[in-house]
């Protein structure tokens, strides 16, 4: 790929980032609020493209991990083919305490690496359809 076919794939990959992201932070904001720079919130969608096909969403309210919602990120991130969108599992006051841990939303399908025996009861029976348990390689 010569400069000037990395640079156009480059960004259009950012473009298309920044798109996701922004609709992610929309569809995000009707279930609960983001982090600011005066309060905190109950999620925070990183901002910064890291040069993969992914938009991370850092989850400080398990309300957000409810199965609707994340079928609504997964009716979006299908128009965005090849991306994914990593809820990661960042409650606070528990960053010493919990393992890491999320889901990994894709157009065909979650990969649900949430380890619910950290969660408070009334979450701990989570489930996403048409999911699978993580593994190593994921």
């Amino acid at each position: 790929m010569s400069t000037t076919e990395a640079d156009r794939h480059f960004d259009e990959q950012l473009d298309a980032f920044e798109r996701l992201r922004n609709r992610i932070n929309s569809l995000l904001g009707k279930f609960g609020s983001p982090d600011s720079l005066i309060r905190d919130g109950d999620y925070a969608v990183h901002g910064d493209y890291s040069g993969h096909p992914q938009v991370v969403v850092f989850v400080h309210n398990l309300k957000l991990l409810q199965p609707a919602l994340v079928s609504e990120l997964q009716q979006l991130i299908r128009e965005f083919p090849g991306w994914e969108i990593e809820l990661t599992v960042t409650v606070r006051g528990h960053y010493d305490d919990w393992p890491n841990m999320g889901l990994y939303i894709r157009p065909h399908e979650i990969v649900d690496g949430l380890q619910r025996q950290y969660f408070p009861k009334e979450f701990q029976n989570l489930e996403y359809e048409g999911a699978r348990r993580g593994t190593a390689y994921d």
